[in-house]
């Protein structure tokens, strides 16, 4: 059963009294397995079906789980119950020279059930032959490097490229192949660490192409402490010009390359890649050219029918091996089930993108629910936006700063854009009725229009955001006597997709420390203990810095005294063992804000 070439088909024609022979029945399996593999192939693919999942048992050993997957063959490979494996004892150990390893299944058959063949010339010596085929399966270790990922449909849409590699990491760039109108493009580099060898990796390259906004862009990272193993990845969003839709392809290029191991700096070779604008939609486009292809020609190819079922990090000595840890498939080898794609679909009614729900938000559906859509871009724009009271006491002395308490906009994580502004309201004469104006900006520039029937509030605003946390800090500092009074302050935020590029890590969230509050008030030579809180990272010993040398004193138990000096200042605190990791802490040195 290991024909490749499952057509043009012929089955059996029975008639009574037809003469059956070995050669009528074996062609009646034949028939059957074939037409049922030339399906698994065409319609289902080739990979992991179920479980197939492999865990380290101990040093020496793992653990692999049953299940079932499909070869590119189409021939289903099947594994009945829960295996313990010495590495030891699987096919090519003895040849392993590299740290990492992938663990590979493909189809076997064995013969079974020997019996004592009468008729039979062709038999063995002993006059036996074997009654039944046992459809197994065989497994087999190999060198990471020497493994080769078998080729994709998704790869006509998808594109990869290496931007750089050595012995310690490979920086790979992906890319779809082609874009449509009202769509953004995602751009995306992986950077992976591939040694021990411990390092600080910094990586940066210019991103430029003919019709995409931004163009010109740098994209990097700075300061990455990968371990053996670890995966970052760097975003970017671009856009399409108009103009390259009916055109020709657009060449992305990569180059300035520059790698900074250790303070020690590599560059690499510029790098082309190509996406064709097609004046379709997505589905349009992967339908029409989803079905072409010539059926003998991708039949008879050579193609490899292993399956990478696990990967293996190893610690090798001279004479011995031990296991790491054990890792998923290398090359995401799965088969998606209809099941797969229906419990999808259903999750995607109760889990919308962030962009496209607001909080409290009902919508009543009548006669059925709404036909889906590909949002555009423009929808895919998250904003928001509020109003909140920011008191003065009886404050509001010029030159003197006020901070507004932490406010959550709404957009998550990441670098967002905020405008606030000061709302005034006015009584019309002719209504007898108030009118709202908001004034962004300097206001003292309206101040001859009088929109209040009063004075227009001249202040210095800024706005402090921090993307880790999903607020902002409102900070107002009066350049007139202001006395006791209250700001109603409108604020709007937006989070385009160009600001989108992020640094993040595939394996686990990075450790951060974090302050709470992070604005602590106090009278001048008064005290607080700064205690940072640590986030998905170990406890470990700090060190404080104050950014001010007449801003005070802190000890290295994060005491702090402030000046007799009212102001405002800003403490370092950062891991002793890891300086990328690193937070700030604000102190207002202030009598009246202390006593309010």
């Amino acid at each position: 059963m290991y024909n490749r070439k499952y057509y043009s088909f012929e089955r059996n024609n029975y008639y009574y009294g037809k003469l059956l022979t070995s050669k009528d029945f074996e062609n009646e399996q034949g028939y059957m397995n074939d037409k049922r593999r030339l399906v698994n192939r065409t319609l289902h693919g080739f990979g992991i079906v179920y479980g197939m999942d492999v865990t380290a048992a101990d040093d020496s050993s793992v653990i692999l789980q049953s299940g079932m997957a499909l070869d590119a063959s189409g021939r289903e490979i099947v594994v009945p119950r829960i295996q313990v494996l010495k590495l030891s004892t699987v096919e090519g150990y003895s040849s392993l020279k590299t740290e990492t390893a992938c663990l590979g299944i493909a189809y076997a058959e064995e013969d079974t059930d020997p019996v004592y063949a009468v008729m039979d010339t062709d038999a063995d010596g002993d006059g036996r032959r074997y009654n039944r085929k046992r459809e197994s399966f065989r497994l087999f270790l190999k060198d990471r490097r020497d493994c080769l990922r078998s080729e994709r449909s998704e790869d006509q849409y998808l594109a990869s490229s290496v931007l750089y590699q050595d012995e310690d990491l490979c920086i790979t760039q992906y890319l779809p192949t082609f874009l449509t109108p009202d769509t953004a493009v995602r751009t995306r580099t992986e950077i992976r660490k591939l040694s021990h060898t411990p390092c600080v990796l910094s990586f940066s390259c210019q991103v430029s192409a003919d019709g995409l906004t931004p163009s010109g862009v740098r994209v990097g990272a700075d300061n990455l402490n990968l371990e053996y193993g670890g995966v970052s990845v760097i975003e970017q969003v671009f856009r399409p010009e108009d103009y390259v839709f009916g055109g020709e392809d657009i060449t992305v290029r990569f180059h300035g390359i520059r790698i900074d191991k250790s303070g020690a700096a590599e560059t690499a070779q510029d790098v082309q890649m190509k996406i064709a604008p097609v004046e379709e939609t997505v589905l349009e486009h992967v339908r029409r050219t989803g079905y072409q292809g010539t059926l003998d020609v991708d039949l008879d190819r050579k193609y490899d029918e292993k399956l990478w079922i696990a990967q293996i990090r190893l610690i090798r000595s001279e004479n011995h091996s031990m296991i790491d840890r054990v890792e998923r498939p290398p090359f995401g080898q799965y088969v998606s089930s209809t099941e797969q794609l229906m419990t999808l679909e259903l999750l995607h009614e109760y889990l919308i993108p962030e962009a496209l729900g607001a909080a409290g938000e009902q919508t009543l559906v009548t006669g059925g629910s709404a036909p889906a859509r590909e949002p555009s871009a423009r929808e895919r724009r998250a904003d928001s936006s509020g109003v909140f009271e920011m008191s003065l006491g009886g404050g509001g002395e010029v030159g003197r700063a006020y901070f507004s308490d932490e406010i959550m906009h709404g957009l998550g994580s990441g670098p967002v854009y905020v405008e606030i502004g000061v709302e005034y309201i006015s009584r019309d004469p002719a209504t007898r009725s108030d009118k709202e104006s908001i004034i962004l900006g300097d206001g003292g520039i309206f101040a001859a229009d009088d929109p209040t029937d009063g004075k227009v509030l001249e202040l210095d605003r800024a706005v402090k955001i921090l993307p880790d946390r999903g607020t902002f800090i409102v900070g107002v500092r009066p350049r007139t006597k202001l006395g006791r009074i209250g700001l109603r302050i409108r604020w709007y935020a937006f989070k385009p997709e160009d600001l989108e590029q992020r640094v993040y890590s595939q394996r686990e969230q990075k450790g951060c420390i974090m302050v709470q509050p992070d604005t602590v008030v106090l009278p001048p030579k008064g005290s607080v203990h700064i205690s940072p809180v640590f986030i998905n990272m170990p406890e470990e010993t700090l060190t404080y810095t104050l950014l001010d040398p007449e801003g005070g004193k802190i000890d290295n138990n994060g005491m702090y005294t402030a000046p007799a000096q009212e102001g405002v200042y800003e403490i370092k605190i950062e891991a002793l063992g890891n300086p990328e990791i690193f937070t700030h802490a604000f102190v207002i040195v202030s009598q009246k804000k202390a006593d309010e």
